[in-house]
C-alpha cells in the first residue's frame, strides 16, 4: 500500500485510539460477533484468481493525468498474503477483470471472497464488486454505503464497517470480504452457476458530485480521499473462491523450459511445442534463418526497436510476472503467402489427447498483448511502417487479431475480432495500442479443434501488412469439463431443435424420447424433463447462453447445442 506513509498512517490514526462507533446495521469488523470476515488462511477456499487485465486509475481523480503503478498485477493473483505489501493499487475508478482455473458456481452461502490490505478495521479503501458469465455483460452485487454523504472522509480518516454492505474492502488485510452470488441470481443474462470473471472498480470515495459514485440505493460512497500517492485506492490481495465448477485446462508455457530472457523459434526442426493439453504449429525455414507461426519466449525488453527484438512482449513477461518481467509466454508471427496474394497465413494451434484421435472443446479465451516490435513501430513508426494515428494523430489506424476455431467436422467457425490498437476515435485522447495482457473471450466459438489466428492492419499495401505482424498471448482457459460430461452420441441428421436460438421455448424434431437434461457450458444438469412425448421444451427461466440439450431414447443419446438469447 503506502510504504512510505505506513508509520505516518499508523500514528495518526494511534492519536485518535481507534475509538470509532460502530452504529450501522451491517455485519461488524473482522474478530467481532457476528462478522463476516474470512481469514486468509480458511479453508473453505478451493482456489484463487489465475489471470487479471488491470486498467490503472488516477492518483487524484481530480487531479489527472498521474496514475498508480504500485505493486505488478501478478501480485493479485494466487493466494492472497494478508499483509500490505504484496498488492497491486488501483487508483482512483481503477478496475481489475480476473479469471479462474474453474467456474465460480452459487453454493450456499458465500461463494468467493475480495482481499484488500489495510491495516486495521477503520482505514478502509472500497471497491464495486461485478460478475460475468461472458465477459461482456457484468452485473453489480447491491452495494450499500451509509456513511455520511455531506462530510468527506479525509485522507487519513475512518470507515464503520457497519455502515457498508457488499464493498470489497470491508475488512482488514488478512480477512476477505465475502459475496453470495444469490444477490445477483435474478439478472437476466447472467448464469450464477458459470462465474467465469470478477470486476473489482475502485469506488473514488469523493463526495464532490463531479467524481462520486453511488451505492445501489443512490447514495454517494464515501472513503478515505483524496490519497494523492503512487498506491491510491484499492489495494487488491487476492481473490479466493468457495464454490466452483469444473476445472479448465489452461495453456500457460510455464510447463516448458528456458533460460532467462531466452527464447525457442524452431530452430531445433520439430516444427511445433505443446503446452497444457495445446499444440502449437512452428514452421522454421533452416536456409533463411526464418520463422512463422508459434514461438515461446520470456524475453523481458520493452524498449528495444526493430526486427531484432521479435521475441519481446511489450509487458515484460507472462501473466504472472513480476516487477522484473520474466515468466513464458507465447508469440506468434503471421506470414504472408508471397507466392500468391500476399494475403495473411494463420498461425495454428490444436488440441492434443492421447486418449483420443478426435478432440473437439469450448475455448474459453486467453489472454493477449503486443509484442515490443508490433508496439513501438505502431507508436513511434519505422522504416517500414507508419506511426498510428499520423503526425495529426488523426488517422483512423487499427490492428486487429482475428481468431477462427475449426469444428469437429473441419468447418471454420465465425471469427473473434480483436482490436490491439484503434485510433478511429472522434476524440483522440482515446485511442490506444494494448500494453497490458488483455483478455479476449472465445466462448462463442463453440466446441472446436483448434484455433486459427491472423492479423490484419490498416497500414498494408499491396504486398501485405507494413506493421509487424507480431502478437503475444498467455493463459489460453479450454474447457474440458462439459465436453466429457455431456458427450454421448451426436447425429448430426438424427435430430434437431428449434428455433436456435431460442428466447425460452424450443421443439424437438422427433417425440420418440424420454428424457431431456440441459447443461451449461461446464457440465452441470441446469434443467430435467420427463418429456411424456411432448416435443416442446420450456427453458425461459434460464439464463442467456450457450447451452446443451441431451435427448435421450431407450435406443440412443444424441446432444445438440442450443442458444437461449
Amino acid at each position: 500500500m503506502r510504504k512510505n506513509l505506513l508509520l505516518l498512517v499508523a500514528f495518526l490514526m494511534g492519536l485518535s485510539g481507534n475509538i470509532f462507533a460502530q452504529n450501522g446495521p451491517y455485519p461488524p469488523a473482522a474478530g467481532q460477533e457476528g462478522s463476516t470476515a474470512i481469514p486468509v488462511n480458511s479453508d473453505q477456499f478451493v482456489c484463487w484468481a489465475t489471470g487479471i487485465q488491470l486498467t490503472r486509475g488516477y492518483q487524484n481523480i481530480a487531479n489527472p493525468p498521474a496514475k498508480v503503478s504500485f505493486g505488478w498485477p501478478a501480485l493479485g493473483l494466487g493466494v492472497a498474503e494478508g499483509g500490505s505489501m504484496e498488492v497491486v493499487s488501483l487508483g482512483d475508478a481503477g478496475e481489475a477483470i480476473l479469471t479462474f482455473d474453474r467456474p465460480i458456481v452459487n453454493g450456499p452461502g458465500f461463494d468467493f471472497a475480495v482481499f484488500e490490505n489495510s491495516f486495521d478495521d477503520f482505514f478502509l479503501e472500497l471497491a464495486f464488486v461485478e460478475v460475468s458469465s461472458d465477459g461482456v455483460n457484468f452485473f453489480r452485487f447491491p452495494a450499500v454505503s451509509l456513511s455520511s454523504e455531506t462530510e468527506q472522509i479525509g485522507t487519513f480518516g475512518q470507515v464503520d464497517a457497519t455502515m457498508i454492505h457488499n464493498l470489497a474492502g470491508k475488512y482488514r488485510q488478512g480477512y476477505g470480504t465475502p459475496f453470495d452470488l444469490d444477490d445477483v441470481a435474478d439478472n437476466a443474462g447472467l448464469d450464477v452457476n458459470n462465474i467465469r470473471f470478477v470486476k473489482l472498480i475502485d469506488v473514488v470515495g469523493c463526495i464532490q458530485d463531479e467524481y462520486a459514485t453511488y451505492d445501489s440505493q443512490g447514495h454517494k460512497v464515501n472513503d478515505p480521499w483524496p490519497t494523492e500517492f503512487n498506491s491510491s485506492g484499492f489495494d487488491l490481495d487476492g481473490v479466493g473462491v468457495i464454490h466452483a465448477g469444473s476445472p479448465y485446462e489452461i495453456s500457460n508455457f510455464n510447463d516448458l523450459s528456458l533460460a532467462t530472457d531466452s527464447y525457442w523459434d524452431g530452430s531445433d526442426g520439430t516444427g511445433s511445442f505443446t503446452s497444457g493439453i495445446v499444440r502449437y504449429v512452428n514452421n522454421y525455414d533452416p536456409v533463411y534463418y526464418s520463422w512463422s507461426g508459434f514461438a515461446y519466449s520470456n524475453m523481458r525488453d520493452d524498449s528495444t526497436s526493430g526486427y531484432t527484438n521479435q521475441f519481446s512482449a511489450i509487458t515484460r513477461g507472462g501473466m504472472e510476472a513480476d516487477d522484473e518481467g520474466g515468466t513464458n509466454y507465447a508469440v506468434a508471427y503471421v506470414s504472408s503467402d508471397w507466392m500468391n496474394d500476399f494475403s495473411p497465413i494463420p498461425v495454428e494451434a490444436d488440441f492434443v489427447n492421447p486418449a483420443k484421435e478426435d478432440v473437439a472443446y469450448i475455448v474459453n479465451g486467453f489472454f493477449v498483448t503486443n509484442a515490443t516490435y508490433t508496439y513501438l513501430s505502431m507508436r513511434d513508426g519505422d522504416g517500414f511502417a507508419k506511426k498510428f494515428g499520423g503526425d495529426s494523430g488523426n488517422d483512423p489506424d487499427w490492428l486487429t487479431l482475428n481468431i477462427y476455431g475449426i469444428d469437429i467436422n473441419g468447418n471454420s467457425t465465425d471469427t473473434v475480432v480483436f482490436y490491439l490498437a484503434d485510433f478511429r476515435f472522434d476524440d483522440n485522447s482515446q485511442d490506444y495500442i494494448v500494453d497490458n495482457w488483455r483478455w479476449v473471450d472465445l466462448a462463442s466459438l463453440g466446441e472446436v479443434t483448434g484455433l486459427r489466428m491472423f492479423l490484419e492492419s490498416t497500414d498494408a499495401s499491396a504486398y501485405g501488412m507494413n506493421t509487424p505482424a507480431y502478437f503475444c498471448i498467455d493463459n489460453m482457459y479450454v474447457n474440458v469439463g462439459q465436453n466429457e460430461a455431456i458427450r454421448d452420441v451426436e447425429n448430426e441428421n438424427a435430430i434437431s431443435v428449434y428455433p436456435n436460438p431460442t428466447s425460452g421455448k424450443f421443439f424437438i424434431s422427433t417425440d420418440t424420447y424420454s428424457t431431456v437434461d440441459v447443461y451449461n457450458v461446464n457440465g452441470q444438469i441446469v434443467s430435467h424433463f420427463d418429456t411424456d412425448g411432448k416435443n416442446c421444451i420450456d427453458i425461459s427461466d434460464l439464463s442467456t447462453g450457450m447451452y446443451f440439450v441431451r435427448i435421450a431414447s431407450d435406443n440412443s443419446v444424441v446432444t445438440k447445442k442450443l442458444i437461449k438469447k
